[in-house]
């Protein structure tokens, strides 16, 4: 099993090589598969439980992969070049040297960090069960409780997995900076953020949604944050749109995917890394209103039962196909380009 699972390893090694676009691709699609896979096993509404076991195990085994533990005492052969030839000693990423002097050298910090998860995830629980008008889990629910949960498990986890352990501390942070505490704070005071919130539904999203339907010949028209459209069968159908669904989870995930993997993966000079975010942020805003032309197509010629299928599941199956040319396009120019210290 021992030699069974070493001559694996080392053929996963030639195939994706230490430092290159496909190893770093990989390390990416392992997080999100174990990411996903805890999401479907943590919102126990979902039917899918095979689903994200099969996500969870799937992730976990490219990381066992990626990282395999070396035993005590083995020592891999490895050519000695003159002192004139090594290289000086590799600098970490900043996001690494951060998180590195949050920890501190001794124990109080990953101590603390656990503390913190296990106060998030309590808050998660009390306010949902004593303090909600509707004591049910949702997608912010969830994403708390995941943030909570990487709080408590980084410190076991970062001297071995440093590299994905980082990116999913910082990426899930940033996800519940951008997604979680506006909505509590707009929860707090709805009627301050309701009129900003209108108006970036309605020229952000349902305008050009109807307007992109009327050119393809589908009669809509929009108010506000409600977008009205006759179906094909003649029926009418009015669909109110909120801030969610106009584009904030796909800017919010494209946002802290990007940051987190420059803070840790690679880092860009600063003129490129305006332009590559500038573009994604563009395609994160064009993949979503096709997203949601599509959806109106859907229901258009399918009714308002599979319009609301497509709003379910076509959102991201979009944002990955993009997601996954965007990355793999970024991943390509980084490994050509390397910048300099």
């Amino acid at each position: 099993m021992e030699l069974s699972f070493r001559a694996l390893v080392a053929a996963f090694d030639r195939l994706a090589p230490e430092g290159t676009p496909k190893r770093k691709l990989l390390q990416i699609i392992s997080i999100i598969l174990v990411v996903e896979g805890l999401s479907v096993l943590i919102l126990f509404s979902y039917e899918g439980v095979a689903v994200g076991i099969f996500s969870l195990a799937l992730g976990l085994l490219l990381l066992v992969f990626l990282n395999p533990v070396k035993k005590p005492g083995l020592v891999e052969e490895t050519e000695v070049k003159p002192s004139s030839l090594r290289q000086a000693p590799k600098k970490d990423p900043p996001g690494i040297v951060l998180i590195k002097m949050v920890l501190g050298r001794g124990e109080v910090g990953g101590y603390l960090l656990m503390a913190m998860g296990a106060i998030v995830i309590a808050s998660v629980v009390v306010w949902n069960s004593f303090v909600s008008e509707t004591p049910s889990y949702g997608d912010l629910d969830t994403l708390s409780i995941m943030f909570g949960g990487i709080l408590i498990i980084f410190p076991l986890l970062f001297e071995k997995f440093e590299a994905e352990a980082s990116f999913s501390l910082i990426f899930l942070g940033l996800v519940a900076l951008f997604l979680v505490v506006p909505q509590a704070v707009m929860s707090v005071h709805d009627s301050a953020g309701s009129s900003v919130g209108n108006a970036y539904v309605h020229y952000m999203l349902a305008a050009p949604f109807a307007g992109a339907l009327d050119l393809i010949g589908i009669d809509a028209s929009s108010q506000g944050n409600l977008v009205t459209m006759q179906f094909h069968d003649g029926n009418t159908q009015t669909l109110a749109i909120s801030a969610y669904c106009a584009g904030l989870y796909s800017f919010s995930i494209f946002l802290a995917a990007f940051v987190s993997f420059v803070l840790v993966f690679e880092r860009l000079p600063v003129r490129v890394l305006a332009i590559v975010l500038s573009i994604g942020l563009v395609i994160a805003y064009l993949g979503n209103l096709f997203r949601m032309v599509i959806i109106g197509i859907v229901g258009y010629y399918r009714g308002l039962e599979a319009l609301l299928w497509a709003h379910e599941n076509a959102g991201w199956i979009i944002f990955l196909s993009w997601s996954a040319v965007f990355w793999y396009l970024l991943l390509g120019y980084t490994s050509r380009h390397r910048a300099t210290d």
